[in-house]
């Protein structure tokens, strides 16, 4: 994360884009911090744009890795009309207790 230029915070991000279809297609899984330009990327790293869209959001609470996966399994069952243009959960200071984690999980939606 240090070597990241222009953060606007300490959250990390985890961005789902470039899909190829849908959830059951290839995709890209970027992690990394928001940042107030996209300017002077360092050698090694990228920058992406998250469109701006209209967000289903959904909040997991618990153990980390089993409320995510719960949020997860349940946006892939949902009937939502999804957009498939970049999806991103972002970890802020709530995710830092593993064992009662709270993380925001963005969906973009049509």
């Amino acid at each position: 994360m240090e070597k990241i230029p222009n953060k606007i915070s300490e959250d990390i991000y985890c961005v789902y884009t470039d899909y190829e279809s849908d959830f059951n297609g290839p995709y890209t899984t970027i992690i990394g911090c928001k940042v107030g330009l996209l300017e002077n990327i360092p050698k090694g790293l990228v920058g992406k744009s998250i469109p701006d869209s209209k967000y289903q959001v959904y909040k997991s609470t618990g153990k980390l890795s089993i409320s995510l996966a719960k949020t997860w399994e349940g946006i892939w069952n949902a009937n939502l009309n999804r957009r498939y243009s970049a999806d991103f959960d972002i970890y802020g200071e709530k995710a830092r207790d593993y064992e009662n984690a709270e993380v925001d999980t963005y969906v973009a939606i049509i």
